[in-house]
């Protein structure tokens, strides 16, 4: 436990580095608020959401510690490369090396953690692991100030914070290889170990779970669409397209999206569905760039091709993951409870990132404070409110679930709904000293989801499907959480900044705080379901607990 919460910390001490370093970041390399965001936010997100999904299908299969041990190597190489980046371009694309080597990093270390603990004490195993958020967040805050504010040495400075860091994770890889053994699966829970059906005896999706998907798929496959034209209406963007040319190619792929949700439902030959799939999923983005390009009689730029392999390449994925985790998906969709909790998880991980990524910006540009004296209060907020939040939640969600199951889910409801209020207040203190002080209990409740909400997860699925469960979790979670509200809160500073000024930042916070009511909205709903989706166990004998060698 302890080896796999230090992992974990630095997993966010390398994630979170780069807030606290945005400060000379951006005066170094003349970068803009909407620039950082895709540093902090997508560059990262992408890749470690979306790889977290194929990664966990062989962490179902195969030993996870070697997977873990892979994916440290492979994100700390990246964050020691991100200080020898000169540019935006080249600081963009180690921070995506960076995303693709954590998506092997947390969902493998969920279901050993599950099958390290029994039932009854796994919200807190997974709190105490979760520390690794707060610790390793507040010691990258605090470390990146001290190394590139001089705290240490004159001669060091961002770059040399990345190298550091990213060495130290690099040295922990092999410690952790040689002392964490690999659980054997579901050994707390009564049910033999056992492997996925093969992809050639699984049953098709029947017809009310094909009509959810066709629905799921509408949605998915307009959402390009709908997002441009959510940025031009709300954020101002500049597009290419049209309201109108956006809105057919929206209706456009809501039709492909019901077919494909059709066609998944039926077919289990992957190669087919991948091409099909991606074939659908290219027609909307044809529409929206192909009027455009024979309007002009330019063709296509180099924009619209990129745009338009990146969906040829997310509907084959698309395709892929229905056939791999056919037998996931055909019991995800008999639990709301999923599914909510998943939703209120990303709303709430929405302002949560995009409030640690944005704070120390936040406390240097509304206090004039130095780049030190930043590092230590935001750091020391994180630290203490986060540890605390995090543990209470989990004591809480194991003490009240005992008694009712609903509690995994209330108890984050409750939580989310205390800390708009109260961020609001924060974050329109007049000094630092005030805003510390308030901040403190919203930033611990605003992280007390962590250890109920992952332990429900780690009971509404059979030993055999935790890690793909968790992992779909994540991807959804990071996308919207770190993908989009760190770019959303940056985007949204830089375009109040020409009304606002520096308090651009603080008016953007203000409003991304609402989040957290959506997401107590969500969880107060999973409440109902959880009860009814749990997957009871019977706890094996203490003889059938042996862990099995590594």
């Amino acid at each position: 436990m302890l080896l796999l919460f230090l992992v974990y910390a630095f997993n966010f001490l390398d994630r979170q580095i780069i807030s606290i370093l945005a400060i000379p970041i951006k005066e170094d390399l003349g970068l803009t608020d909407e620039q950082l965001g895709l540093l902090g936010g997508i560059a990262f997100a992408l890749l470690y959401s979306t790889l977290g999904v194929p990664i966990a299908w062989f962490a179902d299969r195969v030993n996870r510690t070697w997977i873990m041990t892979g994916s440290l190597l492979v994100w700390s190489g990246f964050t020691a490369v991100s200080g020898l980046a000169t540019n935006f371009m080249q600081l963009f694309l180690a921070r995506v090396g960076v995303g693709i080597g954590e998506a092997g990093g947390v969902a493998p270390a969920y279901t050993i953690i599950a099958d390290y603990h029994p039932p009854e004490k796994r919200a807190r195993a997974l709190a105490i692991y979760s520390l690794g958020i707060p610790v390793g967040s507040a010691f990258g805050v605090i470390a990146g100030s001290q190394i590139a504010g001089g705290g240490i040495s004159d001669s060091l400075d961002w770059r040399s914070a990345f190298i550091i860091v990213g060495l130290a994770g690099v040295l922990l890889a092999p410690v952790f290889k040689l002392l964490v053994r690999e659980p054997r699966r579901g050994q707390f829970d009564g049910v033999p170990a056992k492997r996925p059906t093969a992809l050639e005896t699984e049953a098709a999706y029947p017809p009310a779970k094909a009509r959810i998907l066709s629905i799921a798929g509408s949605v998915l496959f307009a959402l390009p669409s709908l997002l441009a034209i959510f940025s031009v209406m709300v954020f101002g963007g500049g597009a290419i397209q049209s309201v109108g040319l956006l809105a057919l190619a929206a209706v456009v792929g809501a039709g492909c999206g019901w077919l494909a949700g059709q066609w998944v439902s039926r077919c289990a030959h992957w190669t087919v569905l991948a091409m099909g799939a991606s074939a659908l999923m290219l027609i909307p983005g044809l529409v929206a760039w192909g009027v455009p390009a024979l309007m002009t009689g330019e063709g296509f730029g180099m924009g619209a091709i990129a745009w338009l392999i990146g969906r040829a390449v997310a509907g084959a994925l698309i395709g892929v993951f229905f056939v791999f985790f056919r037998e996931f998906m055909n019991l995800a969709l008999e639990k709301p409870s999923f599914w909510l909790m998943i939703m209120g998880a990303s709303a709430s991980s929405m302002m949560g990132y995009g409030v640690f990524f944005w704070l120390p910006s936040f406390f240097a540009r509304s206090f004039q404070l130095s780049l030190t004296e930043t590092g230590w209060l935001f750091g020391g907020i994180l630290f203490f409110a986060g540890s605390l939040g995090i543990i209470l939640g989990g004591v809480m969600g194991d003490w009240i679930g005992k008694r009712k199951r609903a509690a995994f889910a209330f108890v984050p409801a409750i939580a989310f709904l205390v800390s708009a209020p109260l961020y609001w207040a924060g974050i329109m203190s007049p000094s630092a000293t005030m805003a510390v002080i308030i901040l403190f209990v919203p930033t611990a409740l605003g992280l007390a989801w962590l250890g109920p909400v992952l332990s429900a997860f780690q009971h509404l699925f059979p030993p055999h499907l935790r890690t793909s469960g968790s992992s779909v979790f994540l991807l959804v979670n990071n996308l919207l959480g770190i993908g989009g509200g760190v770019y959303v809160l940056g985007r949204l500073s830089t375009i109040l900044e020409p009304t606002y000024g520096e308090g651009s930042l603080r008016i953007s916070i203000l409003i991304g705080s609402c989040l957290y009511l959506v997401a107590a909205g969500f969880m107060f709903w999973a409440a109902r379901y959880l009860a009814r989706d749990w997957v009871e166990h019977v706890a094996l004998d203490q003889t059938d607990r042996a862990v099995e060698p590594a």
